[in-house]
């Protein structure tokens, strides 16, 4: 059988397996048939990426020949979010109508290596569009007297001196926010202004003088429906507020850069009653914090200490004793080979990824590691 005489599922089966914008070209100049065919593919694409993903919402660029911004907006009409990594020929005007012209977009993200990105004007452009609500790039040119009500993600991964604060103001109605940022010797943040939509925050804040305290339970003290927090420092140095409690905070991922004992543990904690998840890497534990913490914690239903040290099976046997006691259930990680996480929570094998469908914390980024959280998080009811 020639492959032309193959069903037309069939065929559809595997034009959903071509991801390259090239190849898609190609196979549209072939016949009627497979136009037609490969015009109900494009259809499917959501994500135009930087790399081959195996997955039929996605294409991408892997040839050296200029894009056509035009034909790419015709072309997929479903576009959600456009990887610009892969275009660096591509000017900042033809950035902007791309983004104008492709009604479903909603995010962008940029490297550092894409030569477009050359000014604040640039970046204003782009951000003054309103359907723009997803936003991640390695540069920072934001003019702060501008206000951009629409954008509701937020990822810096670079460090910077944008700070929450910066955020706060410049993006006021972020939902989600991943910002590495350097701080000023005595900044503070206890009357910075308040994120009031923000649900997710991931946050690396380093000051410039190592003996500063870190406020970065001073910035989660100013997002009040914060439900999901993944962090990361370097010591224990931190500043805390203990008349402040967050009642909404569900997952908590607390990330050292060494091993650190952590005597502050039980105050940072208690801030946060109604924690379920909580992970703690690179930490230097004992088993009689486990023991304190499931009593601080009345609705915790998963502790993972894998990357942590000092914890023994005492503390296992004291969590499965205290539960069938009390009538919890705690699922507790304390071993670095254990392979029961993977079958209690699979989502903990998914490998990192830019771009991750669903606004889901625990789905995508509980089990990360800081440096290998998702650039994006698509909501999918949108789509």
């Amino acid at each position: 059988m020639l492959i032309n005489e193959l069903p037309d599922d069939c065929l559809l089966t595997i034009f959903d397996c071509i991801q390259d914008l090239t190849d898609l070209v190609n196979c549209f100049k072939v016949c009627k048939k497979w136009c037609n065919l490969i015009v109900v593919r494009t259809k499917k694409v959501k994500y135009f990426i930087d790399r081959p993903n195996n997955l039929p919402d996605s294409v991408c660029h892997l040839s050296d020949e200029l894009i056509d911004v035009t034909f790419l907006c015709k072309w997929f009409p479903n576009l959600r979010i456009v990887d610009f990594c892969k275009c660096g020929d591509m000017s900042p005007a033809e950035a902007v109508e791309l983004i104008r012209d492709s009604e479903s977009l909603k995010g962008t993200i940029t490297s550092i290596n894409v030569l477009f990105w050359i000014g604040s004007a640039d970046l204003s452009r782009l951000l003054m569009n309103a359907n723009l609500e997803m936003f991640s790039t390695e540069l920072l040119f934001f003019d702060t007297s501008l206000i951009h009500e629409h954008v509701k993600q937020l990822h810096l991964p670079h460090p910077n001196t944008f700070l929450p604060k910066d955020a706060a103001h410049t993006f006021p109605n972020l939902e989600r926010l991943n910002i590495c940022c350097v701080t000023e010797s005595g900044d503070n943040y206890s009357n910075g202004p308040v994120m009031a939509n923000l649900k997710i925050i991931e946050l690396r804040l380093n000051s410039n003088d190592w003996e500063d305290p870190c406020r970065i339970f001073e910035v989660m003290d100013s997002c009040p429906a914060l439900q999901s927090a993944h962090i990361i420092n370097g010591n224990d140095n931190f500043k805390i507020d203990d008349s402040i409690k967050n009642a909404n905070l569900q997952d908590l991922v607390i990330q050292f850069y060494f091993s650190t004992k952590w005597g502050k543990l039980p105050r940072c904690i208690s801030k946060y009653p109604n924690i379920k998840h909580l992970a703690l890497r690179n930490s230097h534990l004992s088993d009689e914090d486990i023991k304190r913490l499931i009593l601080i914690l009345p609705k915790l239903t998963l502790l993972d200490v894998r990357e942590s040290s000092g914890v023994t099976q005492e503390a296992a046997d004291h969590v499965r004793d205290y539960c069938k006691q009390y009538g919890r259930s705690i699922k507790f990680y304390f071993k670095k080979d254990d392979k029961q996480i993977e079958t209690d929570w699979p989502q903990s094998l998914n490998l990192p990824e830019k771009i991750c469908r669903g606004f889901d914390f625990m789905e995508h980024c509980f089990f990360k590691s800081f440096d290998d959280l998702p650039h994006l998080l698509d909501p999918i009811d949108d789509s």
